[in-house]
């Protein structure tokens, strides 16, 4: 079996094998699908990550303008690298937030009005790859695990990727968070519902 960093290069390699034009596209489906979902749901506070352009992922740009359009009492935060360079803090975002990249190339807001992680009803997370037991493959960092600890116990774990489900077991760590569903260009692919 392929350990992560095999993986990883395997699904960046897939990644950016997408065009730009690919990848709009397919951000602008992934963000139809998640409003069906969010149409039913409604939570009052939505975690979402902010794009790396370098790492060719989602674009969540269009999920944040139309949350913020079209649903303005929502919440919508995001997250930063806190100054221990382990955890990550929850800053407030909106569509018209001033960012900068980070020094790892993270647009981050330059203002930082924190907000408190066990508020956040639903993370919107990034992924490289997802396996049907939930299981994410990430940048190998573990930013996520370690944030998801600090969100409360009820906190929907929804991955955000341009492909589907893969068919083969992901290698998992004893601390890895499984997902409850996955979002895709092609689809939501739901794992278990939360209670």
């Amino acid at each position: 079996m392929k350990t992560k960093k095999e993986w990883r290069a395997h699904y960046m390699g897939q990644r950016r094998a997408l065009t730009i034009e690919e990848r709009i596209k397919k951000s602008q489906s992934i963000a139809e699908h998640y409003f069906n979902l969010f149409e039913t749901e409604r939570p009052d506070v939505v975690h979402l990550f902010l794009s790396m352009p370098a790492k060719a992922e989602v674009d969540t740009r269009f999920i944040l303008q139309r949350m913020n359009q079209e649903y303005p009492n929502v919440k919508t935060v995001t997250s930063v690298i806190a100054e221990d360079q382990v955890s990550l803090l929850t800053i407030e975002v909106r569509m018209d937030t001033p960012l900068a990249l980070n020094s790892w190339g993270i647009p981050e807001p330059t203002t930082r009005i924190i907000f408190p992680e066990k508020e956040i009803q639903e993370v919107l997370t990034p992924l490289l790859a997802m396996d049907s037991a939930g299981y994410r493959l990430g940048y190998g960092k573990g930013f996520y695990d370690r944030f998801f600890a600090g969100c409360s116990s009820s906190v929907i774990r929804t991955g955000i990727n341009f492909f589907p489900i893969v068919n083969h077991d992901l290698p998992k760590d004893q601390w890895d968070e499984p997902l409850h569903r996955l979002v895709s260009a092609e689809g939501t692919f739901v794992i278990y519902k939360k209670a």
